[in-house]
Parts: C-alpha cells; sequence; structure tokens
C-alpha cells in the first residue's frame, strides 16, 4: 500500500475480529509508531502494548470503571443523538473486542514544554498509519482521559501523562469515509 492510500483509506475501527495480532506485526507497528518525529528528537513517547487475552480483560476492567466518570460527560455531548452515545459506551466498555490496545504516555523532562505533547500525538499518528498498512484496523481514544490518573497509576507510575488509548484489532468492517467538511483549508 503505498502512503496516499494508506492516508485516504484509514478508518476508525470499533469492531474487530477475534483474531489476535502477531507479536511481530505489533513490533512492525510500534517500529513505525517511534519512527514519528519530535521536538528536539526528544522522541518523548511511552507506549504499554496490552495484548495478551489476560492483559486485555484487566483492561476492559479498568475502563469499565471509568464509565461512571465519562458517562456523564458522553450523554451531555451526544444529547441530540442517544444511539450515538449508546455505542460509545458500548465501544468503550470492551473495545469493540479488540485484541489489543497500545496506552499512549508523554515522558516529561526538564526541557518539555508544549511541543512533547505534539510529538506524542505525532507518533500516535504513524501507529494508526502503520496498523492500516499491516491490516489492523485502529481506533485512537480520548475518552480514557477521564481515568488518566487510574491508567498512570497501574500501566506507567513513573513514565509520564496518559494521552491516549489505541485500540487494535483485523477489522470486522471497515466503515466509509465520513463526509470532510469543507472550508478547513486555504491557500494563499
Amino acid at each position: 500500500m503505498n502512503a496516499r492510500e494508506c492516508l485516504l483509506t484509514r478508518r476508525s475501527i470499533r469492531r474487530y475480529k477475534s483474531d489476535p495480532i502477531p507479536t511481530e506485526v505489533l513490533e512492525r507497528i510500534m517500529e513505525g509508531a517511534m519512527a514519528a518525529p519530535s521536538a528536539s528528537n526528544r522522541q518523548q513517547w511511552y507506549f504499554v502494548v496490552v495484548h495478551t487475552p489476560e492483559a486485555m480483560d484487566e483492561l476492559r476492567q479498568v475502563m469499565g470503571e471509568m464509565e461512571r466518570e465519562v458517562l456523564p460527560h458522553i450523554l451531555e455531548k451526544y444529547r441530540k443523538f442517544p444511539e450515538v452515545a449508546a455505542e460509545t459506551v458500548a465501544f468503550l466498555r470492551g473495545f469493540g473486542n479488540a485484541p489489543a490496545c497500545v496506552l499512549a504516555f508523554c515522558l516529561r523532562d526538564e526541557m518539555s514544554d508544549g511541543e512533547h505533547l505534539h510529538s506524542v500525538c505525532a507518533a500516535v499518528e504513524n501507529l494508526l498509519l502503520a496498523a492500516w498498512d499491516e491490516g489492523v484496523g485502529s481506533c485512537w481514544m480520548a475518552a480514557p482521559l477521564g481515568i488518566a490518573p487510574t491508567l498512570k497509576e497501574r500501566y506507567a507510575p513513573d513514565k509520564g501523562d496518559f494521552v491516549a488509548a489505541i485500540s487494535l484489532g483485523y477489522p470486522e468492517r471497515v466503515p466509509a469515509m465520513p463526509p470532510r467538511k469543507s472550508g478547513r483549508c486555504v491557500y494563499l
């Protein structure tokens, strides 16, 4: 797959087949993630790859606890679309049956400034594209920020701030591209 095809066909996947992702595929995905550009080449990302069935069950339990924290926000955000709220909560509860999930953290040091978060986000985008190149679907989730202290304490207590969770798995189906909003780019 060429880069343009990867960019234009990648979608957020919310239902996965139960097939495990081979370790060597996960390693290639993470290698792609960590090839991202970073401010001053500080590479301030730290990833936890959760992929064994036992570890995924434990993460799902932790995420189930999150429901209390984020449910009011989700219900308010999607108050005009209750079916979307229900689907969002169900996805967060079980990751759409994903066999793997990557937790992204942002390391901090005495040089940390606003650039460090941009670097981690660049690595997450690389992760999404590297996964798609391997035929693996993904979904970048910010909702777990509602339980960031719990995730940090459990998975990376001394590795900075929690940034995102990214579910990974072979897609059950690939949705069509949602319409793109106009007026988001100007040429001068």
